[in-house]
């Protein structure tokens, strides 16, 4: 196992929170997110922007979350407010090139999912601009006849008006090829490598549950132990954490592009105000009419091995737009086992539960590569 850390956090544009907000919060925070949701057209109530944080406002987050693929609690996290600020930006309204921190924003999204529909792969539809979306400007400006300056500008957003209906993206049900290299790198688990990353931890605990192990360690324990049986079978593997400790959101997925991962398998386990919940879950990278095949496909493999494994249904695999699954540049899914909140057929306190979860995941992962 590879043991690495970087203390300092790599920069995303517009990602800074001074604090989670909630119902009942109030503040210059609060206006600044109900400004925002004002400009995108969404109803903060009669009250208008005020800087409290009311039902209508939870409506309006809750609304937004559900139409950008995000976890829908009508919190304002990390996650929520780094898509509420890339929603502001317009086509046209700045210049567009590779740089760092990354541009990322509607812009962006719509430049890539036009480009793509028109044959030059920009990558991943993340709205994120990126060295493969760099790539693809340049090829269209030498296709286009103008300068090749990898500068999204006027005349590159006017020439792709030109040969893209309406100036529009493709329909959102459409689907294109995946352009993250449709399956993770090789044909088996030797030699590649594979990035774990056990969720929560810190003062982060997850959800509770009403077992004696609070998610955060029971997603380490899974996590470790799914480890040690890759390694067996020759993978490389790193870990995101190895201990109880806080890991930015986004400083997971920075870690495992920094380290090359093949695949990236972040570990978590449900919990539903409902006991009657049940059943497995994994969730893949969607945003829109894109979706990484691969990861749906992975997903698929796994749910079924965990679903055999526990005696537990498997619900469908979910494409979300969470941090950790847009972020990483490589096949990606988040796994939920189980949902913590129902005991009914799944003893937490059974000591092997962990390792039967972890062999479960690995039995998914050789299945994916027989069939890759």
């Amino acid at each position: 196992m590879i043991n690495f850390w970087q203390s300092q956090s790599l920069p995303v544009e517009g990602r800074f929170l001074m604090r989670t907000l909630k119902l009942g919060d109030r503040g210059k925070e609060v206006l600044d997110v109900q400004s925002r949701m004002c400009g995108l057209g969404y109803n903060v109530g009669t009250d208008g922007v005020d800087g409290f944080f009311g039902p209508d406002t939870q409506a309006a987050v809750l609304a937004f979350q559900q139409a950008n693929g995000l976890l829908a609690d009508g919190i304002v996290a990390d996650n929520t407010w780094q898509e509420l600020v890339e929603a502001g930006y317009g086509t046209g309204e700045r210049l567009l090139y590779l740089k760092i921190p990354s541009f990322r924003g509607a812009d962006v999204l719509i430049l890539q999912r036009s480009l793509n529909r028109l044959g030059f792969n920009a990558g991943p539809e993340d709205g994120i601009f990126g060295y493969v979306t760099e790539r693809a400007v340049l090829d269209f400006q030498k296709n286009a006849g103008l300068v090749v300056d990898g500068m999204v500008d006027e005349s590159v957003l006017k020439s792709m008006a030109r040969v893209t209906k309406d100036a529009g993206p493709h329909a959102d049900d459409a689907k294109i090829p995946d352009r993250n290299g449709g399956s993770a790198a090789g044909r088996s688990l030797a030699n590649i490598a594979i990035v774990i990353d056990p969720g929560h931890g810190g003062d982060d605990p997850g959800v509770s549950g009403d077992g004696p192990v609070p998610e955060k360690e029971l997603n380490l324990q899974v996590s470790i132990m799914l480890g040690r049986a890759l390694e067996q079978e020759g993978s490389r593997i790193y870990f995101t954490r190895e201990s109880d400790t806080d890991v930015d959101l986004y400083d997971r997925p920075a870690l495992a592009n920094a380290w090359g991962g093949d695949l990236f398998i972040s570990i978590h386990h449900n919990s539903c105000s409902s006991p009657a919940a049940q059943g497995s879950a994994a969730y893949f990278f969607c945003r829109q009419g894109y979706f990484s095949e691969s990861g749906k496909l992975l997903a698929w493999h796994i749910l079924n091995s965990l679903s055999r494994e526990l005696g537990l249904p498997a619900l469908p695999p979910i494409g979300r737009n969470f941090a950790v699954l847009r972020e990483t540049e490589m096949t990606a899914v988040l796994v939920e086992p189980l949902f913590l909140s129902s005991g009914r057929d799944i003893d937490l306190s059974d000591g092997r539960l962990a390792d039967r979860e972890a062999q479960a995941i690995l039995a998914g992962l050789k299945r994916y590569f027989a069939v890759a």
